[in-house]
């Protein structure tokens, strides 16, 4: 009997395992063997006052959002029954970087739809027109919010990402129902329920195969394994069904709206002798302004695409450089689970000898 194990060695040699051709398991193989401290205390120090820290963690499964607004309430509750001189003090919680975070994101979630209003407005020039989109989006929001709550998911930062990356996808599909209504009104000068009846038999089948093909995107990446596959469900199923429900909103809302709000533009009355309106405004001449850069711009682009076509060598050689460095980049990017945030909370921890 050689007494007290007091070395690491000792330890490390312990066989936890005979096999039946005579090899042996020893411990070193399956574990790191060190010494730590023969006795672990702490001492707590709050502004100059000795305190007791408490440190409480959630369940798996468990809302942190609650059970940090449950341990507040329990502890404001326990405070009214405890001595004169003693208090209680919440040194740190999640939910203040939480909260600060999901507000950005809501503010972020309003301010998409504000810039989404405007842009939309800008290229159609017409409000009758541009109020079909800005309805499109609350419904869609609004039911993908009734789906969250079947499927039993909260109101995180994915869930919240993954609506503010709805909106400009959902507005998407009511901008093509609107935009092909106009076309139809304009070239073929028809009334807007006929236009839209005309439009949608020819769009119907392309807002099907998108929202299909969008929604083969995002889907697989809820049916992942692991850590990561929790982490990203909620947001690529809410992504999901605010796809869908855009391209029910495309077929169903979108063109009742179109057909009720539109006016009759080929009968608008206010056209010159060449048969050219003439602008009556400020809204009109700014619009005629920027339809004018906007074809420039537009023809320059077709001019850039027409050299492509002309020389496809240096179309397939931009493409292959372009694979080469996505490619290139994707091996020398650092990689990591979830990128560092500033908390705004700074901890240190320090072992002093015995």
């Amino acid at each position: 009997y050689k007494g007290k194990l007091n070395k690491p060695g000792d330890y490390e040699n312990i066989v936890i395992r005979s096999n039946a051709d005579g090899s042996e398991l020893p411990l070193k193989d399956v574990a790191r063997i060190e010494f730590g401290s023969y006795s672990y205390a702490n001492t707590t120090q709050v502004n100059g006052h000795s305190g007791l820290n408490i440190a409480v963690y959630q369940l798996p499964g468990s809302n942190s959002s609650d059970v940090q607004i449950a341990v507040k309430k329990m502890m404001e509750k326990a405070s009214k029954d405890f001595p004169k001189d003693v208090k209680h003090l919440i040194l740190y919680n999640t939910k203040d970087s939480l909260d600060l975070s999901i507000e950005q994101v809501k503010s972020t979630l309003i301010e998409a739809f504000i810039l989404v209003f405007i842009v939309v407005f800008l290229f159609l020039q017409d409000f009758r027109a541009t109020l079909i989109p800005a309805i499109a989006v609350p419904v869609s929001i609004l039911g993908t919010f009734f789906f969250m709550q079947v499927f039993g998911f909260s109101v995180n930062l994915l869930t919240l990402f993954a609506l503010v990356l709805a909106i400009g996808i959902v507005v998407d599909d009511a901008i093509v129902v609107v935009e092909a209504v106009h076309e139809k009104m304009h070239s073929k000068k028809l009334s807007a329920k006929a236009a839209t009846t005309s439009a949608m038999s020819e769009i119907t089948g392309a807002i099907i195969s998108i929202t299909l093909v969008m929604s083969a995107v995002f889907l697989p990446v809820g049916f992942m394994e692991g850590s990561t596959g929790v982490f990203y469900r909620q947001f690529a199923f809410t992504l999901a069904i605010a796809i869908v429900i855009s391209a029910v909103n495309a077929l169903t809302l979108s063109p009742a709206l179109a057909a009720l709000f539109l006016k009759d533009i080929h009968t608008d009355g206010h056209e010159n002798e060449t048969g050219e309106s003439k602008p009556k405004n400020f809204k009109e001449k700014f619009f005629i302004g920027f339809n004018t850069g906007f074809n420039k711009l537009t023809n320059k682009y077709v001019k850039s695409l027409q050299f492509l076509i002309k020389y496809r060598w240096a179309s397939l050689a931009g493409l292959a450089v372009v694979i080469a460095a996505t490619f290139y980049l994707v091996k020398t990017t650092p990689t990591g689970f979830i990128p560092s945030e500033d908390q705004g909370f700074i901890a240190r921890s320090k072992h002093a000898p015995i």
